[in-house]
């Protein structure tokens, strides 16, 4: 209909007093006759002119979103539309799975090849732009992303603890998730490790997936019991850039990072290309594989993932506290009595109480 009939009915409803009886006579509900009242009531005759009507897309992305989406890709281009989608959940951004593949197609991102192509484009440019800065910066004096309050600036880490004021349990510990495989009657099993740099004091738990919920169960039930029972802190927390540990979003939040921040610990990350960072976390999992992983598979006597569990627990209470080091500063010492003797705890304490979940 158009305006003038709207009018018309609108007009006889009210002259008649019978809205009811006028919606019937013109086969319309009591519902579009109203809305038409109303309309015509605070805009005249324009109210009931036909609107043009636009088509709600549910995958339409604002340009905020985009952006977001786009910034993403130059972080983590080997990402696709359903890890992106995960990541804006995570930030409280809703927008559909089908909707961000359509940005990326817009730009011509959608398929990864492409996306590393765009992500080293942008990076090639901003690092024109500080290659002058940089170039005089060591191996020695990294500089790592410092997930911290703003306005608060911490000092340059000295990863190999060569000032004797570093030289401590609990300056600096190493934090990975590493995946094992899939195997018969186990599934898939992933080892959530956290290791103490210095005295390479080492806790190991095994989850059947990668997350950042995993991440807070290990620290809060396995980690924090431990350091409370050897009075100790850890002032530095250092990971790789996986989205399990920190937001890939400048402005973002994550659920692991705010875990830390109530616990007053530095949490830092690095990326991949600085081994040297992580090395003794590498000469850990390598103690691990060859002295634990690779004998128990060629026995073949894990039948179950909780017995996988039993038997990594009792190789790490043997690491910790049987166990001397075999490289490193603190060769020939106990993981364990270096962190004791660090403290001046001079009794022994039943410590495999408070490392078992």
């Amino acid at each position: 209909m158009n305006e003038q009939q709207k009018y018309r009915i609108i007009m006889q409803g009210m002259r008649s007093g019978n809205v009811a009886e006028t919606c019937k006579e013109f086969g319309i509900s009591r519902t579009l006759y109203y809305r038409w009242y109303n309309a015509y009531i605070q805009q005249g005759m324009a109210g009931l002119s036909e609107k043009q009507r636009h088509p709600v897309m549910p995958n339409q992305v604002d340009r905020r979103t985009e952006r977001m989406i786009l910034q993403y890709v130059v972080r983590c281009p080997e990402d696709g539309p359903r890890r992106i989608y995960y990541e804006l959940q995570d930030e409280g951004i809703r927008t559909g799975e089908s909707g961000i593949y359509n940005v990326l197609r817009r730009h011509g991102l959608s398929r990864r090849k492409d996306r590393e192509k765009f992500a080293e484009e942008i990076r090639s440019r901003k690092g024109s732009r500080g290659r002058r800065s940089n170039s005089a910066q060591s191996t020695d004096n990294l500089q790592p992303q410092s997930i911290q309050t703003k306005g608060v600036k911490h000092p340059r880490l000295d990863y190999r603890m060569e000032d004797p004021n570093h030289a401590y349990p609990g300056y600096i510990c190493l934090q990975t998730i590493q995946y094992l495989g899939k195997f018969p009657d186990i599934g898939r099993v992933y080892q959530y490790i956290i290791l103490d740099s210095y005295s390479r004091l080492g806790l190991v738990k095994l989850y059947n997936q990668k997350s950042s919920i995993h991440l807070i169960d290990f620290m809060r039930f396995k980690i924090m019991p431990l350091l409370r029972t050897f009075h100790l802190k850890i002032d530095h927390l250092v990971t790789n850039k996986s989205q399990e540990f920190s937001t890939a979003w400048e402005r973002g939040t994550h659920k692991y990072t705010d875990y830390l921040h109530k616990q007053d610990i530095n949490f830092i990350t690095y990326s991949a290309d600085h081994p040297e960072v992580f090395q003794p976390l590498h000469e850990f999992t390598g103690v691990l594989m060859n002295q634990f992983y690779q004998p128990i598979w060629h026995e073949g006597s894990t039948s179950s993932f909780e017995l996988l569990e039993q038997r990594l627990d009792q190789y790490m209470k043997h690491y910790n506290y049987v166990r001397p080091l075999e490289e490193g500063g603190n060769c020939g010492k106990i993981p364990s009595d270096i962190v004791l003797d660090s403290r001046g705890i001079q009794e022994p304490l039943p410590l495999w109480l408070y490392t078992r979940r």
